[in-house]
């Protein structure tokens, strides 16, 4: 009889929990639909909410390839001191990508432009920390303005090269 009124309790007790599961509160889109797990999701921001990120036709494109050059020899920006130097720089055709190898021992900051009289200052362009490499989305400059953040104790000559992915 104990072994009857124990099961009885313990069924009771596994269906309650699992009613409770039907009123668990999926994630769901913007829009309100719920979510299928065949794609890649990211986050919104919003509480239980977000959109697909995976999918080459979604609004955010998830990288996972390496950097692969799209030219034999990298574009050495030659001579970077306090100064601003303009350097024309051509983009190799499906280059998406760019890598920077920022060989000084001082910060540089460079700018992408179309215009050859724009030119970098110590409050525009990006910041490239002294003995790094980056790899960054490309917009198709013409030109490139860089500058040193401080004096070069030694020659400063960033090396530029086109690519594809490096996400």
């Amino acid at each position: 009889m104990r072994r009857t009124i124990f099961l009885g309790a313990l069924a009771s007790a596994a269906l309650i929990g699992l009613s409770g599961q039907s009123s668990y509160d999926i994630w769901h889109q913007p829009d309100g639909t719920g979510i299928v797990g065949q794609v890649i999701y990211c986050s919104t921001g919003k509480p239980r909410e977000a959109a697909p990120c995976g999918s080459m036709a979604a609004p955010m494109n998830v990288r996972t390839y390496p950097f692969a050059r799209s030219m034999k020899n990298p574009i050495k920006l030659k001579g970077l001191g306090p100064t601003p130097k303009t350097f024309a720089v051509q983009l190799p055709a499906g280059a998406t990508t760019y890598r920077i190898a920022q060989n000084c021992f001082v910060d540089v900051r460079l700018l992408g432009t179309m215009d050859p009289a724009e030119s970098v200052s110590a409050d525009t362009g990006l910041l490239y920390l002294a003995r790094t490499t980056e790899t960054m989305g490309t917009s198709k400059p013409a030109y490139i303005s860089g500058m040193t953040v401080g004096t070069p104790t030694d020659d400063c000559s960033p090396e530029l090269i086109y690519g594809t992915g490096g996400g």
